[in-house]
């Protein structure tokens, strides 16, 4: 028996079902979002000086994902090196606060655009390099800044810097600050992502030999997001000089800012906007968790990272969305199920009742 295709009345309910999912989801998105900002907004009036402190820790992290995230997973280039951006920006800020009597916030603009500059030098020597020779190249560049840093005088050797009293700031300011900066990165990145340039970055990410057929030119895109990128790591490298108030270089070019980095971007989500912030919850989280068991932390820590990778490789924020529109479905489709039954019944009882009316 040849079965008949669905007709265009069949297929309306189910369609229907998802129509409510597709409508609901920006504005309870928006609506989350909205109530996130609020609460980070207020952070200081409810929270303890301990509190402020691990927010602050937070949201660096999350800033510092987000940018290379730009740079690693919308650009493809899997930098080894942003901890020379961090070291950068620490050292910069550090530099003009003891030796020039500028205004404390210019100064740690100026860590930003210096860690763009240097990102911009290294640029020139490692954009033609692909892959792995571009990872093994920038992490090449970290290595040899903490080398002259070790060395050199004028910023205490091996010994660091301490910053001077006028650095230092109340807890709620670093908060805002390190608030604020995260919001400017996520929003430049956002816009910079669905801008005709990051079409364009993400095409040579995808091939680069075809968007070079195409009329891209792989070098100046590569070399500003680059650049952007190191801006907000110096960036976020300055207000933890101005937490600190003291600077080492084994600290502050140590490779465990771009571990942390890349383990949070691929934990939350690369190439997402939103992963680097949800996988920074989740690595802080552990680490405050077991901060009393480094090698625990450690462990649990590449456990995880290996999880995702085998099961999950998109990363927690694509899986959680996938898995919340599914959920979504089912519902929908069981409480229109459950409504046409209602339906179907009140319709057999009113039958039934003209039935038996016209018998009586």
């Amino acid at each position: 028996m040849k079965t008949q295709p669905a007709s265009s009345d069949q297929l309306a309910p189910s369609v229907a079902r998802r129509q409510p999912l597709r409508h609901l989801a920006p504005w309870l998105g928006w609506s989350v979002l909205g109530v996130l900002v609020l609460l980070a907004a207020l952070g200081p009036l409810y929270l303890s000086a301990f509190d402020l402190v691990l927010a602050f820790t937070l949201f660096n992290y999350m800033t510092m994902a987000q940018s290379w995230n730009l740079l690693g997973g919308y650009g493809g280039q899997f930098s080894l090196g942003h901890s020379l951006f961090v070291g950068a920006g620490s050292y910069t800020i550090a530099v003009l606060l003891l030796h020039t009597g500028l205004p404390l916030l210019l100064d740690l603009v100026l860590s930003g655009l210096l860690a763009a500059a240097l990102a911009t030098l290294a640029a020139l020597l490692l954009m033609r390099l692909r892959e792995a020779y571009f990872s093994i190249g920038s992490l090449g560049l970290a290595m040899a800044a903490l080398t002259w840093m070790l060395n050199w005088s004028f910023t205490g050797a091996t010994s660091g810097l301490n910053l001077p009293p006028a650095a230092t700031l109340d807890y709620s300011t670093l908060y805002y600050l390190a608030l604020g900066l995260l919001v400017a990165t996520t929003l430049t990145i956002v816009l910079l992502v669905r801008s005709p340039f990051g079409l364009r970055l993400m095409a040579i990410r995808d091939d680069q030999e075809a968007a070079a057929e195409l009329g891209v030119n792989s070098f100046p895109v590569k070399l500003v997001t680059f650049a952007i990128s190191a801006f907000f790591v110096g960036l976020a490298g300055g207000l933890i000089a101005l937490n600190k108030l003291e600077i080492e270089p084994d600290s502050a070019f140590s490779m465990n800012w771009v571990i942390t980095m890349i383990i949070i971007t691929i934990i939350g989500g690369i190439a997402t906007s939103t992963g680097p912030l949800v996988g920074a919850v989740v690595f802080f989280t552990l680490q405050q968790v077991l901060q009393n068991s480094q090698a625990l932390s450690s462990l649990l820590t590449g456990l995880l990272l290996i999880l995702i990778i085998r099961l999950a490789p998109e990363g927690l924020w694509p899986l959680a969305l996938k898995l919340g529109r599914r959920l979504g479905e089912i519902f929908v489709s069981r409480f229109a199920h459950s409504k046409q039954a209602v339906t179907a019944l009140g319709a057999q009882e009113a039958v039934g009742g003209r039935s038996r009316l016209g018998e009586g």
